[in-house]
């Protein structure tokens, strides 16, 4: 029987296009997954334990982990099954409970519904009630079973209707009330019993593909969050090892500068500069000196200045691992205003020529 859907157009091709997505992140996923993640990634959300009337007790089936438990317990106290379910580490609020009733039971009928139409299914079962059967939506609980995810763009469902007062006298017989049970399972004659009706929606709103899509996001995400932390440990490692290996060399070599008056010497005429005089004359001067003028041509210094005993200067400057031959360029003359002798020295840069420039002596 075909139903025609009765939600907009627009919203049925949305709702398709997102479970066909779905559908291809699934497989795609699954095609990069070890294959021995899939089996964790297929299992339910919940064990499910399905129980039945038999003649001489409650029949119950755990599945769980891909086990089946089977156990004839006593009717009519469910405080047995909850004992029973402690054995095998499990609460009742850790399982999908449900009751199985004799297949005969219940009015199945088929729906063949466009794929395009998925989104809009609870109402088209609805609707399948009230205008094709002779019940209520009051009187029955109803659900749908089916295999959504072929190739063709027609699905088929079997429609599952049941009587309240039919599916209240099976659960009396095992001491259960609806608000116990979370579906009701069709009971056959081989034994198999298959969830039909889902009564509680809160935990059945999701379809199972979603299920597993939150499980396979959730395994993804891990291990991109695993591979982040990995290479962010790595380049922090590499950084501090670069910065340890920074900070011995500077070490080293400032230790060698100070140790090495040879090595100060060759690392100041390798500069060549006028920074590296100026901080030598700097070193070198008294604190009662100060300087006017600074001239460096051709490997000579001339500088020009106050100072409180200018006479001393020039065997102060001779000291100097970088200046040689320094002398007065003019008589030393007295200042009344600063009250110090004004003076001008010429100074030479020891090891070099007459008629070098200091870039010369730089280049060497």
């Amino acid at each position: 029987m075909a139903i025609a859907a009765g939600s907009p157009k627009g919203l049925q091709l949305v709702s398709a296009w997102s479970h066909a997505f779905a559908q291809w992140w699934l497989k795609e996923l699954r095609e990069a997954l070890p294959s021995g993640w899939l089996g964790w990634v297929d299992q339910t959300a919940k064990p499910t334990l399905t129980l039945w009337r038999e003649s001489t007790g409650v029949a119950c089936r755990l599945a769980a982990g891909g086990r089946t438990i089977e156990q004839l317990l006593p009717p009519g106290d469910t405080r047995v099954i909850a004992g029973w379910l402690s054995e095998h580490g499990l609460e009742v609020e850790d399982v999908a409970l449900g009751l199985a009733i004799p297949r005969d039971q219940f009015f199945v009928r088929d729906l063949i519904v466009p794929k395009a139409a998925l989104g809009a299914l609870p109402t088209i079962a609805e609707q399948d009630v009230l205008r094709r059967t002779p019940f209520e939506l009051t009187d029955i609980w109803h659900g749908t079973t089916g295999d959504d995810a072929g190739t063709s763009d027609i699905c088929t469902f079997s429609h599952w209707i049941l009587r309240k007062d039919r599916a209240r006298t099976a659960l009396a017989d095992v001491g259960l009330s609806p608000d116990d049970i979370d579906f009701l399972a069709a009971h056959g004659p081989g034994g198999e019993a298959m969830a039909a009706i889902a009564l509680n929606t809160l935990r059945d709103e999701d379809p199972p593909w979603a299920l597993r899509a939150v499980r396979l996001l959730g395994v993804a995400a891990l291990v991109v969050t695993i591979l982040s932390l990995f290479v962010f440990e790595w380049f922090q490692s590499s950084v501090a090892d670069s910065l340890e290996i920074a900070l011995v060399e500077m070490r080293r070599g400032s230790q060698v500068g100070q140790e090495d008056p040879t090595g100060r010497l060759i690392a100041m005429k390798s500069s060549g500069g006028v920074l590296a005089i100026w901080d030598e004359l700097s070193r070198v001067l008294p604190d009662d000196t100060f300087l006017t003028e600074l001239h460096i041509a051709d490997g000579k210094v001339v500088v020009a200045g106050l100072s409180s005993d200018a006479a001393r200067l020039v065997r102060i400057v001779d000291r100097s691992p970088l200046f040689s031959g320094a002398f007065l360029d003019s008589a030393i003359t007295p200042d009344a205003t600063e009250h110090k002798e004004r003076f001008r020295m010429g100074i030479r840069l020891r090891g070099l020529r007459d008629g070098r420039s200091l870039a010369e002596a730089s280049e060497k």
